[in-house]
Order: C-alpha cells, then structure tokens, then sequence
C-alpha cells in the first residue's frame, strides 16, 4: 500500500471548504490509519464515528429493504460528520462546518482516496 499517496490524497480531501478534518478508520476496530488533524479531540471523535456504522451493521436486518449503506450523516448543533466506506476494510470520517460544504461534489473529491485504496488492496 502506497501510504504516502493515501496520506497526501486525505490531507487534499481535507482542505476542501468547509472540512475540518478527515481520518481513515479501521471498520472492525476504529483504529485510525490516517488523520488529517492531530488535535486529541478529533482523534477521538473519529474513533468514536465507526460506533455509527457498527451500529448500522448491529441492526442492519431492519434496513436491508432500503439496500446498502452509503454514508451516515450526524448532525450536530456545531458541525456534521460523515462516515462512509472506502474500500472493504476502512471508512472515511470527515469533520465539516454547517451548511459550508458542497456534498453533491463530494463523490468526485473522494474518488481518488477510493481508487487509491481499491488498487492498494488489489497489489497485496
């Protein structure tokens, strides 16, 4: 895996407007691969965010008419967090202001970190 490019990719990702901060995070543990932001509060919330998506995983039977998982948007009185998948193994967990970020163009502004990390995956 080409670390640095991931690195770099997720530090661009994170001076879009209105992002705070971004970090990749382990599905199954929370661990954190990657941040864009090394204030121990972040960190921690980031961690924290991957709670969102086991839960889903935890209750899924009760959305499987809906079909997958995308994202999850929290919103929260000072900032939204997003968690969504990139690749099989990690999510992607962004920090962004209220009402400063254009998500409709947030898939092509992630789909680098995403091709970076599938081809990663396919050298192993």
């Amino acid at each position: 895996m080409n670390y640095q490019l991931i690195e770099a990719e997720l530090n661009s990702i994170a001076t879009t407007p209105g992002i705070i901060a971004c970090a990749l995070v382990a599905v199954d543990t929370g661990m954190i691969y990657f941040s864009s932001s090394s204030q121990d509060q972040f960190v921690v919330m980031a961690e924290g965010a991957r709670d969102y998506w086991a839960l889903h995983h935890k209750n899924g039977q009760i959305f499987d008419g809906m079909g997958n998982l995308n994202n999850i948007f929290v919103q929260h009185e000072r900032g939204i967090l997003r968690v969504q998948l990139c690749g099989e193994t990690m999510l992607l967990i962004t920090l962004a202001k209220l009402g400063k970020t254009d998500w409709t163009q947030w898939p092509s502004i992630t789909s680098n970190l995403h091709t970076l990390i599938k081809d990663a995956k396919n050298l192993r």
